[in-house]
């Protein structure tokens, strides 16, 4: 995959803090336009994303409303079979049409369930495509999904709620920056860095004494930090800006990656 860097301004409002880009000179001109390919590319495929969470949640609330229209159906059967069963005056084709018509949403209830366990499947795949912070804030969640829905004594409802909850807060984070404090291995030795997330796209990270910073950004198998040369200074700045830790806010820039 091709790593491009290029420079962008981005402003926070708690506290605000200014990014702006470098101008670019004449000489420039093909790179420029290179970039512009590849930031068009981005911009169709977040416009694919925006599509698919649209039609997500539509989805969601159908299924939602099903499930509680035919709990509610087969509640209703349930006790009108039981009815049947004690009054001696109700007759046997009576008995089998409601017990025809909890067989047929029995199966429909089975299908809601089928969808359930591939929403959970999709869910549980993009868990290590997720930011450490936000995955341990999940981790109540994560345990409501079944691995094995055979060998669950959880009900459908809650695990839909479950998975429900963990796009939800996934939703959120990505809407979002976020501040966090943590350790991290850099040349073989655990330090204490700061690290700002920009949703679930990209974070940038500065140790303790200001010597060593890096962007971290999602692969395959979880977050992967590159550490970037002459970063520790601007990425020092924006984390002090961030926190409230200067008493002038200025402009500060920083390398952003479009694939």
């Amino acid at each position: 995959m091709t790593k491009e860097l290029f420079w962008v301004g981005l402003s926070l409002l708690a506290p605000a803090f200014l990014l702006h880009a470098s101008p670019v000179s004449a000489e420039q001109g093909e790179g420029l336009q290179d970039f512009r390919s590849k930031l068009e590319k981005w911009v169709e495929v977040r416009q694919i994303i925006s599509k698919e969470e649209s039609d997500w949640a539509v989805d969601q609330e159908s299924l939602e409303a099903t499930r509680s229209l035919l709990k509610a159906e087969i509640e209703d059967l349930q006790v009108q079979v039981e009815e049947l069963d004690g009054t001696s005056v109700a007759s046997d084709q009576e008995r089998r049409e409601l017990i025809l018509s909890r067989a047929r949403y029995q199966r429909g209830e089975s299908d809601l369930k089928e969808q359930l366990r591939l929403m959970e499947e999709e869910a549980l795949a993009l868990i290590p495509q997720l930011p450490p912070p936000l995955r341990k804030k999940l981790e109540p969640l994560l345990v409501q999904i079944p691995e094995n829905p055979e060998s669950t004594n959880l009900g459908v409802g809650q695990r839909l709620m479950s998975v429900l909850g963990l796009l939800a807060q996934a939703e959120k984070f990505n809407g979002t920056a976020t501040f966090v404090g943590e350790t991290r291995a850099i040349g073989g030795q655990k330090v204490q860095v700061r690290t700002l997330y920009w949703g679930l796209g990209q974070a940038i990270s500065v140790d303790s004494l200001k010597r060593t910073a890096g962007t971290i950004r999602p692969v395959a198998t979880g977050w992967e930090f590159e550490e970037e040369a002459g970063l520790a200074e601007q990425a020092a700045l924006l984390l002090d800006i961030y926190e409230g830790n200067v008493d002038v806010v200025d402009f500060v820039e920083f390398p952003v990656r479009v694939d």
